[in-house]
Order: C-alpha cells, then structure tokens, then sequence
C-alpha cells in the first residue's frame, strides 16, 4: 500500500504506473482540512488506522505540485463512523471547472467498483456547513459521467470500515491528458443514454456570466459576426448540466474562449468536431484545452491567440480569471477562414476606439472597478498560481 510519511515530499504522480491504482483500507480515516485553514495547500485525505497517510489521496495540481498534504490524526472524539465501503474521491471544488477536472479525477475506478460500494467520499477545499450542497448541485452530471452511487462531502472526520483509494488519473497542466484508463473510462461512460440535442455550430459566450468572471473585450461585437454565418450564441450557466452535454455532442463547429466548458467537451466530444479556441489572456491554457481535445476525443481542435492585450482589473498585474483580452479581429477572421469555420468573403474590421471605450465601460460597471490594459505580451505565460479553469 503506498504510504507517504509526513513531511516527506511525496514521488511525482505518474499517470500510466500501473502499481498501486488502487488501494483497499480498513477502517481508515477520511480528514477534511482545517476548518480554520485558507491556505493552497491544505492537510486532508485519507490516514490508516494507525496515521500512515495514503498516498493515493494526495491530489494534485500538475505532476509535482500537490494540492493538499498529511494530516494530523484528529481527535478521536470528534471521529465519526461510517459502515459499510466506500470510495475516497478527492477534493470537492465548487468552481465547474475545477469540478470537472479535479473532482472527478478518481471516477475512472468506477468501472471496478461498480456493485461493490456504497458511494463516495469527497473532503471539501474549504470547510463551509454547505459542503454537501457542492456535491449536490453536481450530481446530475455525475450521474451523467457514469457515477451511480450517492457523493457526500464531509467536513467532520470519518473513520470509514472499508474505503477503496484510487490515485488521481487526470487534472490541470502535464495532468490535462489524463491516464489511459481515465481516458477509456470517460469514452464508455460519459453522456451515455443523453441524445444530442441542439445547434450544430455554437458559440460558447460568456456575455451573461456574473461579475468576477473575465471574457473577451468587445465580445458582442463577435457574437453577431459569429451570427452571420450560422452560429448559435450558447451560454452553458443558462442550462442543465444534462443538457449541456446533449448540446456538446450535437455540435459539429465549436468557437469558444479558454474556458471551463470545453473540459465537458473533451468528455463528451467526438471525432468528427472542429473546435477553434480563441485565446482570451496571457497564459498557456489554449493550448493545454487542445492538448485535452485532441487526446480524449481526436477532434480538429486549435488554437487562435490573436490576442493583443489583457485588460485587467485595479491593481492587478497579470491576466487571470476576471481579466478581459482584447483580440485581432482581422487575423482571428483570417485563422477561422483558413479552417472552414466561417465562410464570409469580407473580413472582420478591428475592433474601433468607440467599440472598445463602450465595452470596457460596460465591464467596469459591472465589476465596479476600473480595468487597466497590459500592452503586448508576447507568447502566451503560464501561471501556476491562477484560475486556470474558468
């Protein structure tokens, strides 16, 4: 069984390593983190009986990069006992991308498991009395991804009488392409039994996503481009999760921002998509979304980078989440024209001063705050510490 002692940094997870996939404890104990703890990395997961820590439940945020760390074997009485066997499923992230991506990286063992548990445990980022209500409002697509077991997300210590532990088979950077039993498992399993349903080419938007949430400047300017030659304007937080796979294995033609969504694609995505996504800030996420695309589905993914500058929020000095990117609306024409996802003859002009001064008003309304450009870049950098996901 692979241990880990405290304090000891923990080997580099390896996807295709066969050994130890999958570990069975007795009477193990499933730590949540530190309900007073904020901090990146927190001390949760799985200990033995006798506090050798599990290193299957380590998880990860790239292949050297862990994202939580040994705990303290809590006091007994505040231990609760759960029979019966169960699985650990990692952390439970109420942010959808990180959801899709991290959370449910151990589902890959359902396919041994199926029959021989009772459901799952996740331990929460973050200690809040409505941990259960993140899992709740992502079980419909769990169930949509092949989990047919009830999820709880426990904020107190459990000391559960047979707990199964797989290692992690998938996440963000070196992690995007996930391991070979991952991959097979979300290709049997995922969106099975849901009909595509929807437009064949669509737009993922984020013109409707609340304040905090970053986008494109200028944005609807491109929607009616993207109008005129036949795509529809889909905005995923509007619909079901159920729904929202239908709609992703209906398309054909896929333009999209890097953004969370797309994860789902490659899930449930086929061979036959074309998939052009649009880089929005200065950071290596595009291309790591196409890595993912091609890897899990072999559809025609790419990326566009035609961006000219991030506008980012205050003080801020890097591209991240809530950042806007302005793009090369003539070269972002000419990249899609290239490979036939649009068929207009007249290209796209440049976004205009006016275009531009309206559109960052609007956005500083709506996040009361002022944004302030970042001039050129260069190639795109990737910050480890940043939402990659959203």
């Amino acid at each position: 069984m692979p241990l880990t002692a405290r304090g000891l940094t923990p080997v580099p997870l390896s996807l295709e390593d066969p050994r130890d996939e999958l570990v069975l404890v007795e009477n193990a104990i499933v730590v949540p983190p530190p309900a007073e703890s904020r901090t990146r990395q927190q001390k949760s997961g799985v200990l033995t009986a006798d506090g050798s820590f599990v290193e299957n439940s380590i998880s990860w945020g790239r292949s050297t990069d862990t994202v939580n760390a040994a705990p303290d074997m809590p006091d007994p009485d505040t231990i609760e006992d759960l029979p019966g066997t169960w699985m650990y499923a990692g952390i439970a992230y109420g942010h959808f991308g990180h959801f899709i991506v991290e959370s449910m990286s151990r589902v890959w063992a359902m396919d041994e498991l199926r029959g021989k548990i009772d459901g799952l445990i996740f331990t929460p980022k973050v200690i809040k009395p409505t941990a259960d209500r993140t899992v709740q409002v992502y079980e419909p697509m769990m169930r949509a991804l092949g989990v047919d077991v009830p999820a709880r997300n426990t904020i107190v210590p459990l000391r559960v009488e047979r707990l199964y532990v797989p290692r992690q088979g998938f996440g963000m950077h070196d992690l995007i392409v996930g391991s070979e039993r991952f991959r097979n498992y979300m290709k049997a399993e995922a969106g099975k039994g849901i009909d595509p349903k929807g437009a064949e080419r669509i737009y993922i938007s984020r013109t409707r996503l609340p304040a905090n949430r970053g986008g494109l400047l200028g944005e609807s300017v491109l929607e009616a481009l993207l109008a005129a030659e036949g795509y529809a304007m889909y905005h995923p937080q509007k619909e079901t999760q159920v729904d929202q796979i239908a709609q992703y294995k209906a398309a054909r033609d896929i333009i999209s921002v890097d953004c969370s969504p797309l994860h789902l694609v490659g899930y449930v995505g086929n061979a036959d998509q074309r998939i052009a996504i649009l880089t929005r800030r200065s950071m290596d996420i595009a291309r790591s979304m196409v890595n993912q695309l091609r890897t899990f589905n072999d559809s025609d993914a790419f990326e566009v980078n035609t961006l000219v500058r991030d506008w980012v929020p205050g003080k801020a000095h890097r591209a991240g989440r809530s950042s806007f990117g302005e793009i090369d609306f003539p070269r972002t024409y000419a990249a899609l024209k290239a490979k036939g996802m649009i068929a207009s003859e007249t290209p796209w002009p440049a976004l205009t001063d006016e275009q531009r001064t309206a559109d960052l008003a609007r956005i500083e309304e709506l996040h009361g705050i002022k944004f302030n450009a970042l001039e050129d870049t260069g190639q795109p950098l990737e910050d480890e510490n940043s939402d990659a996901s959203s």
